[in-house]
């Protein structure tokens, strides 16, 4: 069964000049949460269908393997490290893995006390299963994230944006070698990419989301804004794009937050130093990003 995106995930060193960062950006943040039994702490934007996490204080993490993985991520600054995608049954995934030759984490408890809408406390019970890369690939790592109450996960009005944020429509990673990356990323996906260049690998969710893995030369192509001359790791989540409502709204809530970008073709990119080290896209529509110039088979 192919899977879905279930959230990304941002590595911040100050977790609340992040979150300023993303409601200047017009989101609705919700409240600091903690990660009882890892003992992080994060910021979550829900969306329809996905949604985005914050996440700081590696330094507290329980797990010492953990906190040196994700602390690493700094090496490059703030910014993407890891995708979760959807699963219905972590244990027969984490057999299915090894079965392909991976080697799977133990199943994690990963829930979080919750504030409901009515002002209810409550707790989440999401679990997940990391399927480790090592160095110098470790930040193409993906994960699946069961969530066993999704009330407490997806619920108004914090899926409520001034933007018109509706949901995340895609993630673009960077990879210096397709050959070293694609098998993995097909077994995590249960998928073959939908289009597969020497500039572009480009995998279809069921939900109409995208996966995009870029050569450093495609990815100086597809953006408007700047990227790395030298990509900081030899693959890594760069980007992600949201559908919005309204792209109208979306510009007058980056215009009032101060917030820098360029609109191109009913696009609006916002450069990464104004999103945690997050290129970010917001659209209207949930057509893929057009191959970059030179992306041919």
């Amino acid at each position: 069964m192919k899977r879905n995106l279930d959230h990304v995930i941002v590595s911040v060193r100050d977790l609340d000049a992040a979150a300023e960062a993303y409601r200047c950006l017009g989101f609705t943040v919700m409240p600091r949460a903690v990660h009882e039994n890892l003992g992080t702490a994060n910021f979550i934007i829900q969306l329809h269908d996905n949604y985005f996490e914050l996440l700081g204080d590696f330094h507290k993490y329980a797990d010492p393997a953990m906190r040196e993985f994700m602390s690493a991520r700094f090496d490059g600054g703030d910014g993407l490290s890891m995708l979760s995608l959807s699963c219905s049954d972590l244990a027969a995934d984490r057999e299915r893995l090894i079965a392909r030759g991976h080697g799977p984490s133990a199943i994690m408890n990963s829930a979080r006390k919750v504030v409901l809408a009515d002002g209810r406390a409550d707790a989440t019970a999401s679990s997940s299963m990391l399927n480790w890369r090592a160095a110098p690939r470790r930040w193409s790592t993906l994960f699946y994230s069961f969530h066993g109450k999704p009330d407490t996960i997806w619920y108004e009005p914090w899926m409520t944006h001034p933007n018109t944020a509706q949901t995340l429509a895609g993630i673009t990673y960077c990879s210096d070698d397709f050959a070293a990356d694609v098998p993995y990323i097909n077994d995590m996906l249960c998928a073959e990419p939908a289009e597969h260049t020497a500039q572009r690998c480009l995998w279809h969710t069921p939900q109409g989301e995208f996966l995009e893995l870029l050569s450093p030369a495609a990815l100086r192509a597809r953006f408007a804004v700047p990227v790395p001359a030298t990509p900081p790791f030899a693959v890594w989540p760069v980007a992600l794009r949201y559908r919005v409502q309204r792209l109208d709204a979306c510009r007058q809530c980056l215009e009032t937050g101060g917030v820098t970008f360029v609109e191109h073709d009913g696009v609006i990119t916002v450069p990464a130093a104004h999103a945690a080290g997050v290129i970010s896209e917001f659209s209207e529509s949930s057509d893929y990003p057009a191959p970059p110039p030179g992306a041919h088979p």
